[in-house]
């Protein structure tokens, strides 16, 4: 028997562990492990735990046309993996385990334990790379070093896709006859439930795809700055938990032969998040709470009651009040709110950019931790190619410019209500924040 092991690649389209599988040859059984301590350490709340219990139970009918059964056990964390694992292959008569590589400190010392645990018994751990557009190895500077800024880093990386197209792997469906109906144990009791209108599985994410690429990539460049409009793909919950592949995400890209303003501004975003992948690839320290430059933070102010009204959307600035609620009524925020929000937190409010990033990570159904941890380093300015200390994101004027109509505004705030004093001055807040940096600038 052969073990697949689904972890961020609830997918059976360009998934190489399960691919690996195919080709050693049946029968195959897949297992998923639920790991809720290891994740509560990690910040994900019940919303992104929904959406992956949604996609799990869309993963588990797929396997089953195949006639393969995916068990779903739950451990506390990582730690007890291994062993876990290595019951459940000798339960089911299990030589081989195949399975994709994950970012993060803690996600590469989970499978060397794995690895060790397997292999002691006579057992084989095949791991496979992620599935990114680029070899990460490959993308250096003249140097020989990895790039820190994005403008030249995707200079290369579009390079380095000219020549390396990525060809995304095809699942073709097994005949494998499924044992007396079996499709696998479950033993999470999480429910499939989360905020939002999104429909959970791999066929409803190509759908997503196949419609954005049809329908408004062209005039994405513009499109996406509009809150109140759908100008972007919402295809970031699924590529988060992996139903759908980056390189899926391309080749669709590639074949439509879009090569206008708005593919061109999409195909930049994707290399975002690469960059951010990279960036946790070559500096495994990002993974544990470290600024890519420390040096350029300043003393974090501690104000509680502020943090909660930020976390509420109670601050009396309304973009920002209305991105927040967002947040919490949808689990998704659109993305110029996130970098409103972030700003805000961060240089009007001085908290700890650390706070926004776990409350993000707690609430969104698309949370990803290189793309949270990177976005947040790059608004509090001390992260990988981070906005300028200086660059202040203006509620007012951000609401003058991309929602003059108040339609955005007016979707997320309570009707009929008074909104809440400012909770602080702009101004003055920002003129401050930009002194404690030259501060900082004038010691070192």
């Amino acid at each position: 028997m052969k073990a697949v092991w689904f972890r961020s690649d609830l997918r059976l389209e360009d998934n190489p562990a399960l691919d690996g599988a195919c080709e050693v040859g049946q029968p195959i059984r897949g297992i998923y492990f639920a790991t809720p301590g290891q994740w509560r350490r990690h910040g994900l709340g019940p919303n992104k735990l929904g959406w992956i219990r949604a996609n799990l139970e869309s993963l588990k009918q797929r396997l089953a046309e195949s006639g393969v059964a995916l068990d779903i056990l739950q451990v506390d964390d990582f730690d007890a993996i291994p062993n876990a694992l290595l019951s459940w292959c000798e339960d089911h008569l299990v030589d081989q385990v195949f399975c994709n590589a994950e970012p993060g400190f803690n996600e590469e010392r989970r499978d060397t334990g794995v690895a060790n645990c397997l292999n002691e018994k006579g057992l084989k751990l095949h791991r496979f790379a992620e599935t990114n557009l680029l070899d990460f190895d490959a993308i250096e500077t003249t140097t020989g070093t990895p790039y820190r800024v994005f403008t030249p880093f995707s200079r290369k990386a579009r390079e380095y896709l000219s020549d390396h197209t990525p060809a995304p792997l095809t699942f073709s469906k097994l005949d494998q006859p499924s044992s007396d109906g079996d499709s696998g144990c479950d033993e999470w009791e999480q429910e499939p439930d989360y905020p939002g209108h999104l429909i959970p599985g791999e066929a409803e994410a190509q759908m997503r795809l196949k419609a954005f690429l049809d329908e408004k990539v062209d005039s994405y460049h513009e499109a996406r700055n509009v809150p109140a409009d759908e100008g972007t793909s919402y295809l970031s919950p699924y590529l988060a938990v992996g139903v759908l592949s980056v390189r899926t995400v391309f080749a669709a890209l590639q074949q439509q032969e879009c090569d206008g303003e708005g593919a061109s501004t999409w195909l930049n975003e994707l290399l975002w998040r690469e960059f951010y992948r990279y960036l946790m690839y070559h500096f495994p320290s990002l993974s544990k709470d470290s600024a890519m430059y420390p040096e350029k933070e300043p003393e974090w102010e501690v104000h509680n009651e502020r943090f909660q009204r930020w976390q509420q959307g109670e601050t009396g600035f309304e973009m920002v009040d209305a991105g927040m609620k967002q947040l919490l009524q949808t689990g998704w925020m659109h993305n110029r709110l996130r970098m409103l929000c972030a700003s805000f937190l961060v240089k009007d409010l001085h908290l700890d950019w650390r706070l926004g990033e776990r409350h993000f990570m707690y609430y969104l159904l698309d949370g990803d931790f290189p793309s949270n941890n990177g976005g947040w380093q790059w608004a509090a300015g001390c992260g990988a190619d981070a906005a300028p200390y200086y660059r202040h994101f203006s509620p007012s004027r951000q609401a003058e410019r991309f929602d003059s109509d108040r339609r955005y505004r007016d979707a997320f705030l309570p009707k009929n209500t008074t909104s809440r004093d400012p909770i602080v001055d702009h101004a003055l807040q920002s003129k401050s924040f930009n002194e404690k940096i030259k501060e900082l600038r004038d010691v070192s």
